[in-house]
């Protein structure tokens, strides 16, 4: 059975995605950081706290509450936590601080003491710092504080259902498939297949589980019921849209991996299986954003297209023989004939 046929199996996924160090990722997700909390001491600790996965009996050993100033070492981000209303002289420099030098961080201030407003204000802080983590350190903030996962599970479906499209889009320029009887070809799914593995393995990692990779992927086939392989999910999608040629195709390919996404999320997140319901809900919804994504990318296309014949037209001014055979084309004259090969050289 071949990765284009309705299910997958272990064997086949690793045909797929072969050649990626999956063990990377998984290092990835189990590296150290620095994250440091500033503020009063009490409301610190109690938002170290909240940030913690075992709570504030267990803070985590990479979370630092106030160290002491002139330290070596530079965090890989910073929660400021103040009381609400006008900011302070003080605080203000401290963010100005990390601005200057660049360093991911926010400022936290919960309205009072009480956890859920601690809570609130910490799920807030990691959503500001994760969108200016670098890319290398998202997973492992993810996959050990359970405040960055729902921001990093939006962000890496979004991006994969992106690339899809986009790589949906470059191979729909140079192929004519009927989206109703051929959505994608064995090429398409290969790659399409391969990144909707790995998105799964990162929302996996970045769920706080861990595992041999091997193990995991075949938790998420498991899960999913073969429902990774694109083909299925392309065919379902199809069947909703009316319309032929390159957009619905984009749409496809961002709808179904977008559907992938959020039923491997579910799963993490509640333990559960997506029903067909749930699946079909997730497409529609999936399918429907992906038209959006769809007409951008094309229209980006277009752009390219004539900004790329805006610069050959003005190349073409600077060189004479084209400059005269355009001028005779714009003056709807026959353009002037090559000149005749030169006589042979005498003996």
């Amino acid at each position: 059975m071949g990765v284009a046929s309705g299910s997958l199996k272990l064997g086949n996924v690793w045909k797929v995605i072969r050649e990626v160090d999956l063990d990377a990722i998984r290092r990835e997700a189990r590296a150290s950081f620095d994250l440091v909390i500033l503020g009063e001491p009490r409301q610190a600790e109690r938002m170290r706290g909240a940030l913690s996965p075992d709570g504030a009996l267990a803070p985590h050993r990479f979370i630092r509450v106030n160290p002491p100033p002139g330290g070596a070492t530079i965090p890989n981000a910073v929660i400021v936590v103040a009381p609400p209303g006008p900011r302070s002289a003080d605080l203000d420099s401290t963010l100005r601080y990390l601005a200057d030098r660049r360093i991911p961080h926010a400022l936290a201030t919960p309205p009072d003491d009480d956890a859920a407003a601690i809570d609130a204000a910490a799920a807030q802080a990691a959503a500001a710092i994760l969108a200016d983590l670098p890319d290398a350190d998202r997973l492992a903030f993810a996959h050990q504080l359970p405040a960055f996962r729902l921001p990093l599970y939006e962000r890496i479906i979004e991006d994969t259902a992106r690339a899809n499209a986009s790589f949906a889009f470059t191979s729909g320029l140079a192929e004519a498939v009927p989206i109703l009887t051929a959505p994608l070809n064995l090429g398409d799914m290969i790659v399409l297949t391969k990144n909707q593995l790995l998105m799964g393995y990162r929302l996996v990692l970045a769920s706080g589980r861990d595992g041999e990779p091997k193990k995991l992927i075949g938790e998420i086939l498991g899960v999913l019921g073969g429902g990774l392989v694109f083909r299925q999910m392309a065919r379902q999608l199809v069947g909703l849209i009316p319309v032929v040629g390159i957009i619905p195709k984009v749409a496809v390919a961002y709808g179904g991996t977008w559907a992938i996404g959020r039923a491997v999320v579910l799963w993490v997140t509640e333990g559960r299986t997506a029903s067909s319901d749930t699946l079909r809900s997730f497409s529609r919804e999936g399918l429907e954003r992906g038209r959006t994504v769809a007409r951008e990318i094309a229209a980006r296309g277009r752009a390219s297209v004539a900004k790329a014949s805006g610069r050959w037209d003005r190349l073409k001014s600077h060189v004479p023989g084209l400059r005269r055979r355009a001028r005779a084309q714009a003056a709807g004259a026959a353009p002037p004939p090559l000149p005749p090969p030169l006589p042979p050289a005498a003996s």
